[in-house]
């Protein structure tokens, strides 16, 4: 063999070693620590799997559990304001014209139509409270007057209460005029208040005990 080809051996034998060399050290670079690639097997049966867990999954399970807070009741109300009157009156009309054409006392009368006016639409209020205007006498006015009072009813409702109060004795009008005054919610209450000053001649705020005072001595003093 000539000393050429003995060369190209050797180079051959050093270049074979540095290639086994290189791929030993990046195999041991890549290994996990402890030297073995697979996971510990699980205590237990033999052949049992260890489920992963995830990152996220670990990080869950070390948060310190919140306490609960309950949550508090809340009372259901029964109607608000603006919901529909499950006992709604669609037929009014005919309703009401069936009270007015019988034969009954008029106080009669009144008492039907005081029982289906919480149920009527605004429409119908309208037309009852002037029928009511005219079948309430002032003996039975206490059934009538706390309509006057109600602030939640439609402005024109009030409106014709409120001219009904004004066409009654003085000993049902003053007292029924200091309730409408004292109520702010009440369109009418300053219409009230001010015909109260005419009666009384004076201006007492809202001192409504001061108020009250006065117009019984007034009364007293002006007897109908």
């Amino acid at each position: 063999m000539s000393k050429f080809a003995n060369v190209l051996k050797i180079v051959g034998v050093v270049a074979a070693v540095v290639v086994v060399g290189v791929v030993l050290g990046w195999l041991a670079g890549h290994s996990p620590q402890g030297g073995s690639s697979s996971p510990p097997a699980k205590a237990g049966h033999p052949g049992d799997l260890v489920p992963a867990v995830s990152p996220v999954a670990r990080l869950e399970t070390n948060r310190t559990p919140r306490p609960l807070v309950p949550h508090p009741s809340v009372p259901v109300a029964a109607r608000s304001p603006g919901a529909p009157n499950p006992n709604l009156i669609t037929n009014w009309e005919e309703r009401v014209d069936v009270i007015l054409i019988t034969e009954e006392p008029e106080s009669e009368k009144a008492k039907k139509m005081l029982d289906i006016f919480p149920n009527l639409p605004e429409k119908g209020q309208v037309e009852v409270a002037r029928h009511l205007s005219n079948l309430v006498s002032d003996g039975d006015y206490a059934s009538l007057s706390r309509y006057l009072t109600d602030s939640s009813l439609p402005q024109p409702v009030l409106d014709i209460l409120f001219g009904d109060i004004l066409n009654r004795p003085n000993s049902l009008k003053l007292p029924a005029l200091l309730e409408v005054a004292r109520d702010p919610e009440n369109a009418n209450a300053t219409q009230a208040h001010d015909i109260l000053e005419l009666f009384l001649g004076e201006d007492y705020g809202t001192d409504w005990n001061v108020w009250q005072v006065k117009v019984d001595q007034w009364l007293r003093d002006n007897p109908n």
